[in-house]
């Protein structure tokens, strides 16, 4: 039998669940001609914003540009602001 207590325990845990905003990780695919880039940032734990990294992805491999511990909004503004630099150089990049 589901007694009032669990019902109203899962109901919070329910809201609380919904109310943090899910962090997935995040890319923009920038291509210029047939080339293509891939700018993401990545977080190491889903649903938290730090740890997170920016990487770089071209034809030569994959490195890591950015990388943040503990200061939330750090890797989305390096990322964002990387795109921007692409698009001024002539690139076009759209969020996957």
């Amino acid at each position: 039998m589901i007694s009032i207590k669990n019902i109203a325990l899962a109901t919070a845990c329910t809201s609380v669940l919904l109310a943090t905003p899910a962090l997935a990780n995040e890319t923009y695919v920038c291509t210029h001609g047939n080339q293509e880039r891939q700018i993401s940032v990545v977080y190491a734990n889903e649903g938290q914003a730090v740890p997170c990294e920016v990487t770089y992805t071209k034809l030569s491999g994959t490195e890591s540009l950015w990388q943040a511990q503990n200061q939330e909004g750090y890797c989305e503004e390096k990322a964002t602001a990387f795109v921007e630099k692409q698009r001024a150089w002539g690139w076009d990049c759209a969020k996957k």
